[in-house]
């Protein structure tokens, strides 16, 4: 009984002086600093970096997006009439399902401070709005606002109306035929996005009665009719079924809480997705110099980890000393790269959110950094234990002897690592909103660094085992023989190699994409809302002017897809990503006469054709139904339905700034329908386009220009800086890369310092050193930058075509920079890990001897 005891009390006090000796160990390595790791913790820093701003932007933008869909839509359901409000019977019957807010808009000109600029016009009612609150710049509420305090009514205007006008709150300013007084300022508007269009000008908000009492809403305005619904009583199912079956065939776009802001949801995820695969690479890249930089730590330590064990350390003890300082390692550089992240992260996040006027929430962003860090953590957890496990297998005898070869890892915790790796590389797939594609592409990484250790090791046992030639050969051949370190320095300079190349192919597809159809000379001006009985007087001012030219007029309407070949819209669709096609009213228009574009099917009908209308859709609907001619489309022009046989197929031209129809059909019925013409103009001069401008705010009030001379700076501003952030994604992987690469080249040096002072003591010279390490790394770089371009350039070929949805388009600069990086890394490492690993006189030789 009394021995049981004793042994009782014994191990708990063995347990409280390992505790206590690892502590003094800790301590004592603490003193001494952990500037050992610096390549690990800026490694840490690059990867953490890139993946902690990346998931901040994108989920804190898709979950403000996806939970504030009733602010945005403006009610639990919207309807949308374009041209014509609904009839009074079907708006009654609304009201009966709820509390009912209308709100008209349309694009216009306003006059003010001697300026005629284009603006986005609402009008809205009492109950405006039913969800959120219209920031303003005063504070105040906005009904109380446009109520006005005297005979004019009030105008609430976006801060960037008074800067082009020279305006201030308190003068006038002219919508239509009466004049308003500017009220207050916009901040933030609940409900932007339900716009759904690119917006041409400032916004204007006015009250319902005084839109209508203006003179602007008139027969053939294109005006949309936004009715918003709220109610309680009713589940979400039953109030949209409900309202469907007030007039089904009417139409109207119905839209619910889900469908809001789904466009922009849809590019912010797209986009978050294609930066995640950036991060996920530079994630990977960051691990395998992480991994790199702690081997050549560990192997620096050899000497002290035997004397430690000498004194009568455990293996275990060993492992949990350099574990613990590990992890303070990774703790500073998770530090800093979240606290880099964040401080990127959250002014690009607000920017955002006040363009598309959607409410920052920050406790998204704390969320996000938690998922980072998690992701990392498991990374870097297994990167250390794969790293840190030959430290366990050090003998106490290497204390005392020199040159023996390195312990190597337990394959036990090398599967253990690599799958930990392995769990954090998917975890971050899954994280991201397209988790399937960000999978492939991860799957994709994996593969190709599988390819690349099994290349290596085998380009490497091939060289091995051919006979040697000379001194240089049988250097060489022993310098392959460890086919596992080759495979290593492979796999640490191939996955550099693949992220770069795969970024840059796809940010040069992305500026062709981009560019390649917008046109060097685009119109200068767009006029909207111009009369059938003024098109000829247009036509006649264009002519008069020689500066003048390059006309374009066509009547403009709108029109909703209902039906193709006699089935739904929704079931008959091919195409997921052309859905926007039957999202709401599209362009429509009338002609008689070929409009000049490409026919990619099909013939035109004769210029005196009198019969049904005919149908010319434009490639998108080709696409999106797998149209051909023969086919029919039912369509709803101004509450009638028509069906209309495709007679030919139209090649389409986005981004040259003309007005483009998603339809066009033969001019019966419509050409005695309401409805406006669009005209589209050149100028020689800015002075002759500004001229225009005047003469027809003094003769065509109605009329509307918009000038597209800046809206074609802010495009080509946009390019630049998408081009500007791809390139900038490129080079922080170059900087990862090089890090990982300076890591490897460490530890390369302190594993050849040996080897390299026996070629010394046997006659080699530092050149002949430095050529057989050239060699070898000609060797690497080669296998890595062959195996690593193409893989490099199949990811970029998945990210382009599947995440941005463009046509694949590397650029020369990508199917050399493979090779480039290669040749780079093998001379980098090739020159400074054959000098920097040869002793340069017999002092240095000596030192190392007896070292």
């Amino acid at each position: 009984m009394t021995q049981e005891v004793s042994n009782s009390m014994r191990a708990p006090m063995a347990r409280a002086d390992k505790v206590r000796v690892l502590r003094a160990l800790v301590s004592a390595e603490w003193a001494a600093g952990i500037f050992g790791l610096r390549l690990f913790i800026g490694c840490v820093v690059i990867a953490t970096f890139m993946m902690g701003a990346v998931w901040m932007l994108g989920d804190g933008l898709s979950t403000m997006l996806s939970r504030g869909g009733t602010t945005f839509l403006g009610g639990d359901i919207a309807v949308t009439a374009t041209n014509v409000p609904l009839p009074d019977e079907i708006q009654a019957r609304l009201d009966h399902l709820g509390e009912v807010s209308e709100v008209a808009e349309l694009r216009s000109a306003a006059q003010a401070g001697g300026a005629r600029v284009a603006v986005e016009v609402k009008g809205v009612d009492g109950a405006y709005p039913l969800y959120g609150r219209a920031t303003l710049g005063s504070g105040r509420n906005i009904q109380a606002v446009l109520k006005g305090v005297g005979a004019a009514p009030a105008a609430i205007v976006e801060a960037t109306f008074l800067a082009r006008t020279g305006t201030r709150i308190g003068d006038s300013l002219r919508l239509g035929d009466h004049d308003f007084v500017i009220a207050d300022t916009l901040v933030q508007e609940p409900d932007r996005l339900s716009v759904g269009r690119f917006m041409v000008g400032p916004r204007v908000i006015v009250s319902l009665d005084a839109l209508r009492a203006a003179g602007l809403i008139q027969r053939g305005s294109i005006v949309e009719f936004r009715y918003r619904l709220r109610d309680a009583e009713y589940s979400p199912e039953d109030l949209i079924g409900a309202v469907r079956e007030l007039r089904p065939e009417a139409g109207w776009e119905l839209e619910t809480p889900a469908d809001a802001g789904d466009r922009v949801l849809r590019t912010v995820n797209r986009t978050t997705t294609f930066l995640g695969m950036v991060g996920i690479t530079a994630f990977a890249i960051g691990i395998a110099g992480a991994w790199a930089a702690a081997k050549a730590w560990i192997r620096r330590r050899v000497r002290t980890i035997a004397l430690y064990r000498l004194s009568g350390s455990t293996p275990g003890m060993v492992l949990a000393l350099h574990a613990v300082i590990m992890v303070v390692a990774s703790v500073i550089g998770l530090a800093i790269g979240l606290a880099a992240s964040a401080a990127v992260a959250l002014p690009l996040l607000d920017l955002i959110t006040t363009r598309l006027h959607v409410p920052l929430a920050s406790g998204n962003i704390f969320e996000q950094i938690a998922t980072v860090a998690a992701i990392l953590v498991t990374g870097l957890a297994g990167t250390g234990l794969m790293a840190l496990s030959s430290a366990a297998e050090v003998a106490p005898g290497a204390a005392m002897r020199s040159g023996e070869a390195q312990p190597s890892a337990n394959p036990q915790h090398a599967v253990i690592g690599s799958g930990l790796v392995a769990a954090a590389l998917a975890a971050a797939a899954l994280s991201l909103p397209i988790p399937i594609l960000a999978g492939l592409v991860t799957a994709g990484l994996a593969a190709s660094v599988g390819v690349l250790a099994l290349a290596a090791t085998f380009v490497a046992g091939r060289i091995a085992r051919r006979r040697p030639r000379g001194f240089f050969g049988t250097v060489l051949r022993q310098s392959l023989e460890n086919a596992g370190h080759t495979a290593t320095r492979t796999v640490a300079i191939g996955v550099g190699i693949i992220g770069i190349t795969a970024i840059v192919a796809a940010q040069n597809s992305l500026q062709q994409a981009l560019t390649g159809e917008l046109p060097e000379r685009v119109p200068d001006l767009v006029l909207i809302d111009v009369q059938p009985d003024q098109v000829s007087a247009l036509e006649a001012r264009v002519a008069d002017d020689p500066e003048l030219g390059g006309l374009q007029a066509d009547p403009f309407m709108r029109m909703t897809l209902l039906k193709v070949n006699g089935v739904p819209a929704e079931e008959a669709l091919r195409r997921e990503d052309k859905s926007w096609v039957i999202e709401g009213d599209r362009s429509f228009s009338w002609t008689a006469e070929p409009t000049g574009a490409e026919l990619l099917a099909g013939t035109w009908w004769t210029e005196d054709y009198d019969g049904p209308p005919l149908a010319s859709p434009e490639e998108d609907l080709m696409e999106a139904f797998d149209l051909k001619p023969g086919d029919t489309l039912t369509y709803s022009v101004l509450g009638r339905t028509f069906t209309s046989e495709v007679v030919n197929i139209r090649k389409e031209y986005h981004r040259t700034f003309r007005p483009e129809y998603l339809l066009m059909a033969s001019p019966q019925p419509f050409r005695d329908a309401p409805h406006t013409w669009i005209t589209s103009l050149q100028g020689e001069t800015d002075t002759a386009i500004d001229g225009l401008l005047r003469d027809l705010a003094s003769t065509h009030g109605n009329v509307t220009g918009i000038d597209i001379r800046p809206l074609v700076e802010q495009v080509r501003g946009v390019i630049d800086g998408a081009t500007l952030a791809s390139l900038l994604m490129a080079g922080l992987l170059v900087v990862a890369g090089a890090m990982s690469l300076a890591a490897l080249v460490a530890a390369d040096v302190d594993a050849r310092r040996q080897e390299a002072l026996v070629f010394s003591l046997v006659g080699a010279s530092r050149r002949e050193i430095a050529l057989v390490r050239l060699a070898e790394a000609a060797v690497v770089g080669a296998i890595a930058a062959i195996l690593g371009g193409l893989a490099g350039a199949a990811g970029g070929y998945i990210i382009v075509t599947e995440a941005l949805h463009v046509s694949w388009a590397p650029s020369v600069s990508a199917l050399f920079l493979p090779i480039v990086l290669g040749v780079i890394a093998s001379v980098v490492a090739g020159v400074v890990g054959g000098l920097g690993a040869a002793p340069s006189g017999r002092g240095q030789m000596v030192r190392q001897l007896s070292g």
